[in-house]
């Protein structure tokens, strides 16, 4: 199945052959979220398996974004073109200091592909910023958070904005954050595993 290849070859990191699947499917028709979700995430969370295993290396995982991200280019403008109104719209980025951006991606494309519109504000995101998406109506916003550094600085974002007044849903993720710590050091209204429980999170917040 198409798919199927799209994720094994980005799974075995073949550029090329990703690109071209990815086209492929495209003019084939395929449903664009079925190519981001079974196609290209499922692809992504294979790599993250083998990174787990310790099969691949950060280099890898570098390299797996990159391949992502360009064949991401190709989907995105097909996922707009098929979109209405948005179920909400927020901003999602990683707090400052932090750069391990392969989760946030796939977090920030799953939003969409669910009919979230949701602002990658990119990596290292200074505190002013998110305060500035929340002073512009955001629904919501996500603090990607990979360093226990991270911890402290999604804390100061969360009590500015708490601060601020402002009422935009807060829900945070990383390798350096679990449940606990969401709630107990952060204080934000939610915790995500990872991008499927993101997405649980925001329908339950945002249903239609």
């Amino acid at each position: 199945m198409l798919l199927d290849d799209i994720a094994q070859a980005l799974a075995e990191l073949k550029k090329p052959e990703t690109a071209s699947l990815t086209d492929q499917a495209i003019d084939e028709g395929l449903i664009p979220t079925d190519i981001i979700l079974k196609g290209l995430c499922a692809g992504m969370d294979k790599v993250g398996e083998r990174y787990e295993k310790k099969e691949y290396f950060v280099p890898d995982m570098l390299k797996a974004s990159q391949i992502f991200n360009e064949a991401m280019s190709k989907v995105r403008p097909l996922i707009a073109d098929q979109e209405s109104k948005p179920r909400a719209t927020g901003v999602i980025g990683l707090v400052k200091g932090n750069t391990q951006d392969n989760g946030k991606n796939i977090v920030q494309v799953m939003l969409e592909a669910n009919g979230f519109k949701a602002e990658d504000l990119g990596k290292s995101v200074a505190q002013d910023k998110f305060l500035q998406a929340a002073s512009g109506g955001a629904d919501f916003i996500g603090l990607s958070i990979m360093t226990s550094a991270g911890v402290k600085e999604a804390k100061k974002v969360v009590a500015a904005l708490q601060q601020d007044g402002f009422r935009a849903r807060l829900i945070v993720g990383g390798a350096a954050v679990d449940a606990k710590k969401a709630e107990e050091i952060i204080g934000a209204d939610g915790y995500a595993n990872d991008a499927g429980e993101a997405v649980l999170i925001m329908k339950q917040w945002f249903p239609n």
